[in-house]
């Protein structure tokens, strides 16, 4: 806002001339690039040299400061709290080939892993390695299908974390695109919230919503909004570990503070208000959807739910939601104080991915002994119910 009222407070200073004024702000902006570049540089020297007080102040937006990628291990009280494991193969840049997928690639006609509005996703193979990939076949209706799609792939060929899907491949011909990815088989985290045999306790959610807000972190930091984070969209590891990725970028735009971007799209459930509205989105729309999906973890509701969509956007506008049900008794003060740090209609008063990392229900350690003490002595004592 200070950036684009000195500009403005400038322009009216300056020629009247079309052309000149173009010339002018091509100027500034070549200055604004070189400033923000000195400014991080300066603030990665601090760094490095342990000034913790410069990382605190930072910029006024926390998601354009940090630079941190997770790439080992985690200090924390959490036993389960091990980084999701990276892709079997290097970050890729990927251009879609004008070729047969057949020809690299073994795809199973039987085995489905997904599917959705796009079409679907079958586990594969490379024929050279042997590597187990998904495939996920994009039907193409017509050139705006084709331009979503090229979006796709130009987004992931910037997202290089363990907690984001990523790109290997991609084929292009007359009728669809085939994006081949990363494969991972523990199925969808909206599986564990609705499965009955499944306990998910808060230790769990707070596992789960860690490596969410690490994902959507390094997304924001790559100037990328996904738009479309629901449980259905967090893919676990395998079936028994605490590790998720993030998939399906078929919705995410690069977000340009200079263009005010404005979506129409999304599931109903997971909508911020600001898109209900279609009024303009930013980081905190992706922070609205971390706030209903916490919600979710944490008791299996959906927070503004309705009979049918109109009630559901309803709820949504009037940000109607509490935490009054039996199922949120047991859940701590710092988990639905996450939550309302989330889930507010202004989106300005939102945390951010990396406030929300800082925040105590995700940080501290002295929480998470407590949490998981409480966990072992309701397993000790179901067992010795059982056994009586």
């Amino acid at each position: 806002m200070l950036k684009v009222k000195r500009l403005e407070e400038i322009s009216s200073c300056c020629s009247s001339n079309p052309l000149e004024k173009v010339a002018f702000f091509q100027c500034m902006e070549e200055v604004e690039k070189v400033k923000c570049f000195l400014e991080e540089k300066s603030s990665k020297l601090d760094l490095s040299s342990g000034d913790e007080e410069a990382e605190a102040k930072g910029w006024a937006n926390p998601e354009l400061n940090e630079r941190t990628n997770v790439t080992g291990g985690r200090t924390s009280a959490l036993t389960d709290d091990v980084p999701a494991p990276a892709a079997p193969f290097d970050h890729r840049v990927v251009t879609a080939k004008h070729a047969s997928v057949d020809s690299l690639y073994t795809v199973s006609k039987t085995e489905i892993l997904g599917g959705g509005r796009f079409g679907q996703v079958h586990k594969c193979e490379e024929k050279a390695t042997g590597l187990k990939l998904a495939a996920k076949i994009i039907k193409i209706r017509g050139a705006k299908d084709k331009e979503d799609v090229k979006n796709e792939i130009s987004i992931m060929n910037q997202l290089d974390h363990v907690n984001l899907i990523q790109l290997y491949d991609a084929f292009e011909s007359k009728h669809d695109i085939i994006l081949v990815m990363e494969y991972v088989d523990g199925g969808e985290l909206f599986d564990r919230i609705i499965d009955e045999n499944y306990n998910l306790t808060e230790l769990d959610t707070i596992l789960f919503i860690k490596q969410i807000c690490e994902g959507i972190r390094h997304m924001h930091q790559m100037y990328i909004l996904h738009l479309d984070l629901k449980p259905e969209n967090i893919l676990c590891v395998n079936r028994d570990a605490k590790q998720i990725k993030i998939i399906d970028f078929g919705l995410a735009r690069r977000y340009k503070p200079r263009e005010k971007l404005k979506v129409n799209f999304g599931t109903p459930e997971f909508l911020a208000p600001e898109v209900v509205n279609y009024d303009f989105v930013s980081f905190p729309t992706d922070m609205w959807s971390v706030g209903v999906i916490t919600y979710m973890l944490l008791s299996g509701l959906s927070p503004f739910l309705g009979d049918n969509d109109a009630e559901t956007l309803t709820n949504i506008l009037a940000c109607r939601w509490d935490l009054e049900d039996e199922e949120f008794q047991d859940i701590s003060e710092e988990a639905t104080e996450f939550i309302s740090k989330l889930l507010i209609k202004e989106k300005s008063w939102r945390i951010s991915a990396s406030e929300a990392l800082k925040h105590p229900w995700l940080s501290d350690h002295k929480l998470h002994a407590r949490l998981n003490a409480q966990k072992k002595n309701r397993s000790s004592g179901a067992q010795n119910l059982m056994t009586k």
